[in-house]
């Protein structure tokens, strides 16, 4: 009985001891976890934070202390020993830090809690943001217009005296300015290089100014600006040609067109050394006046165009000819495009005769006698005669007369021969022959400010009203609708009229001997007919055209007419929808 008692007690000893063991209180703190930030160099400190230390359950507070684990140097704690219920003040000192993340747990603990609890501090110490540095501050680029090399291209290095950081790059100011790279990493020792590089094409003399603007969202400064100047200086002026290059004796005050290259707003132009009044049209080109007090005697005038510093250009020669016609070029009427070489001219084609002394000084139009534009015009009279035959002229009906340039329709009967000729007349005095070759066709495509460029001269075609409306950018033809082109020098019509100049009859319209094709916007479109225009000259032909339905839509696609084997500039647009 006395053994069972004693076991008896032994075991109500340990249960009393597990339960007391359950009974002690814990430790808390709040929070768990400090972070303390320090960028180097700041002059103010990291705030002091707190962490409240607490004890579970009803009871005395109890003393604890406080450790750290590892050593830190750097926290200050404050007080290292207390009593529950009461905070923890946490201090950092970063002095002689370098730039990284230290850490250290601040451990508590208390006599009589069931055990120590640990918060966390953390503190990380930065490096200042890092300044951007970029050299050269500016760039200066140097062009001349006759330069057969564009600038060489200049570099800007971007620097750090820190730490790494992204920088974008853009340039503004021009299409002439350009960069590359736009985005690179600036590391310490390793700069990031932009290439600058300047484009001249179509640049005129003068001072154009751009920069290079360099970005960093980290960088202290956050962005730094390049000025870029390119200066272009003008070459000199070189000429290919003048026209008209001649004017008969007595002429009233003569314009020319001067084209050739290096021509600017400051150019000079000169007429053996009188300065001319002169208008700036492109680089290309340039409109002169010619006094007619140069133009009272006999001379040969000599065209220059200096840009100052450069040495004058090359000379032109511009004639100053006794009185009578003088053929310089003749073009079609529609495209005006310039021959290069002999001009070739089709059966009643439209064309415009170019040159001095053709006709009167003021513009007269002809008006059909007859039903039929006449061969003469004016008094004194006017005639262009072409050779149809070697040895035989046959006179063409005129359009309009005046001293630098008649219109007329070129004889139906002009074989597709080489080496023909044509001459004017005018107040009794035959010019020079001027040679041509004649072809079958040779066609051009009317647009509607006359030049052979841009919006053609045509008619969109409601098939359900049967009404016309004219084409252009903001009335435009529809993908399959009917598109009316009108040209001349698309050859041969039948029948022929009778006499040269006779105007096309209504019903039935004279209708193209040749085969016409078209193109708009390079895609193969429909010939529906193709007649003369009732009512008007035998040579201004229409052709009716069906769009192709698989058309891009556009407002300035180039149409292009072919017949007999030769095609119409590419210079003449329609706009379709």
């Amino acid at each position: 009985m006395l053994l069972r008692t004693f076991h008896l007690g032994l075991l109500l000893s340990g249960a009393f001891v597990s339960a007391w063991a359950q009974a002690l209180p814990t430790l808390s703190l709040t929070p768990t976890t400090v972070n303390f930030t320090y960028q180097i160099g700041s002059t103010q400190l990291p705030a002091a934070q707190t962490v409240q230390v607490k004890r579970s359950g009803a009871g005395a507070a109890l003393d604890f202390t406080v450790t750290l684990n590892p050593a830190a140097p750097w926290l200050i704690v404050t007080p290292m020993a207390g009593k529950t219920g009461t905070s923890i003040s946490l201090r950092v000192n970063p002095t002689s830090l370098i730039a990284g993340t230290y850490s250290t747990v601040l451990q508590v603990d208390a006599s009589g809690s069931a055990g120590a609890v640990g918060a966390a501090v953390r503190f990380t110490v930065k490096n200042p943001p890092p300044t951007m540095t970029a050299t050269p501050a500016t760039l200066a680029f140097d062009w001349r217009t006759d330069s057969s090399t564009v600038p060489v291209p200049q570099t800007i290095a971007v620097t750090t005296n820190g730490e790494p950081f992204t920088v974008t790059a853009a340039g503004t100011g021009g299409t002439w300015l350009s960069i590359s790279p736009n985005v690179g990493v600036v590391l310490s020792g390793s700069p990031f290089t932009v290439t600058v590089s300047v484009a001249t094409t179509g640049l005129v003399p003068g001072t154009y100014s751009g920069k290079v603007s360099l970005t960093s969202l980290t960088a202290a400064n956050k962005s730094i600006n390049i000025t870029v100047t390119l200066t272009v200086t003008p070459g000199t002026a070189v000429l290919s040609s003048v026209w008209p290059n001649a004017a008969p004796i007595g002429s009233e005050d003569a314009t020319i067109t001067i084209r050739g290259s290096h021509l600017f707003k400051a150019s000079v132009v000169k007429a053996n050394t009188t300065d001319l009044t002169a208008t700036w049209i492109s680089t290309d080109v340039m409109l002169a006046v010619i006094p007619k007090s140069l133009l009272a005697a006999q001379a040969t005038l000599q065209i220059t165009v200096n840009n100052s510093p450069q040495p004058a250009s090359n000379v032109v020669n511009f004639s100053v000819t006794p009185p009578g016609p003088r053929i310089d070029t003749v073009v079609n009427a529609a495209s005006f495009a310039v021959p290069s070489a002999t001009p070739s001219i089709a059966p009643g084609e439209i064309v415009s005769v170019f040159g001095s002394g053709l006709g009167p000084g003021t513009a007269q139009l002809a008006s059909p006698v007859g039903g039929a534009f006449p061969t003469t015009l004016g008094s004194p009279a006017a005639v262009v005669e072409f050779e149809t035959l070697p040895g035989s002229w046959t006179a063409a009906p005129l359009i309009s007369i005046h001293a630098n340039q008649i219109n007329c329709q070129a004889p139906f009967g002009i074989p597709a021969t080489a080496g023909l000729h044509l001459r004017v007349t005018y107040n009794a005095i035959t010019s020079s022959s001027f040679t041509f070759d004649g072809v079958a066709a040779e066609p051009g495509v009317f647009t509607v400010d006359s030049s052979g460029r841009g919006q053609a001269a045509a008619l969109n075609y409601n098939e359900t009203t049967q009404t016309y409306s004219l084409n252009n950018g903001s009335n435009p033809v529809s993908k399959g609708g009917v598109l009316i082109l009108f040209l001349t020098g698309a050859g041969a019509i039948n029948p022929l009229p009778s006499p040269e100049g006779q105007l096309s009859a209504a019903s039935p319209a004279p209708a193209l001997v040749g085969t016409a094709s078209v193109s708009i916007g390079g895609e193969a479109a429909s010939v529906l007919s193709a007649t003369a225009v009732p009512g008007s000259l035998g040579g201004l032909v229409q052709l009716n055209v069906s769009v192709p339905g698989t058309l891009k839509a556009g407002k300035e696609l180039a149409v292009v007419v072919s017949v007999a084997g030769r095609n119409t500039p590419a210079t003449a647009t329609v706009a379709v929808k």
